[in-house]
């Protein structure tokens, strides 16, 4: 896939060897760094953990990237690494802490479900009530629709990205996300209507 803007690094990690490829792998590493980090974090909820899992995941990318056949973008096959190892990591600790959001994606899901126009003092008071309730309604939400709301709304995945990571059909993802926000507006909606009176 040449519109893959880390097509030449990629293929420079495939055909290049010693200081060329490791120039091509650490500008990748550059590049994506606190994206996977980030993500590792709002998948595990736990920094420390997703500091080894993002660790791990360019490791892993690092040996196998001549794996890598241009079929998706570069940073969708990254995620997918990076979701495996998260999902292997939750696996080998069951009843872990769930992902936390940030007042960012509570800010987004909320105006998905009421467009209140507070005030910006308003808006500073009611920050964190916001956040701790959607972060109390993700965690509510089983796994698999939790992953669906963090790849698309925090990630800012396209459901075939999303369906590429998951490995599952585009239909899949959207099912998900329909079930995740009748979930969260259900939840949420008692919180907007009392921001909106």
């Amino acid at each position: 896939m040449q519109t893959d803007p880390d097509f030449e690094f990629v293929r420079r990690c495939q055909t290049e060897s010693g200081a060329a490829r490791d120039d091509a792998f650490r500008k990748l590493f550059e590049n994506y760094q606190d994206r996977v980090f980030n993500l590792a974090v709002r998948l595990l909820g736990n920094q420390a953990d997703a500091a080894d899992v993002s660790q791990e995941a360019f490791i892993t990318v690092f040996k196998k990237i001549h794996e890598f056949r241009f079929s998706s973008r570069f940073y969708t096959w990254l995620y997918r690494v990076v979701y495996n190892l998260c999902m292997d990591q939750r696996r080998r600790a069951p009843g872990g802490p769930l992902p936390a959001s940030t007042n960012e994606s509570a800010d987004s899901l909320l105006a998905r479900i009421a467009d209140p126009a507070p005030t910006p003092s308003e808006q500073v008071s009611e920050g964190e009530s916001r956040t701790r309730a959607v972060e109390n309604a993700l965690r509510r939400l089983s796994e698999p629709l939790r992953v669906a709301i963090v790849l698309r709304y925090m990630e800012d995945l396209q459901y075939g990205e999303i369906a590429d990571v998951l490995g599952c059909s585009v239909g899949t993802v959207k099912s998900r996300l329909s079930r995740a926000h009748h979930f969260l507006q259900d939840v949420l909606k008692p919180i907007a209507d009392r921001e909106m009176g």
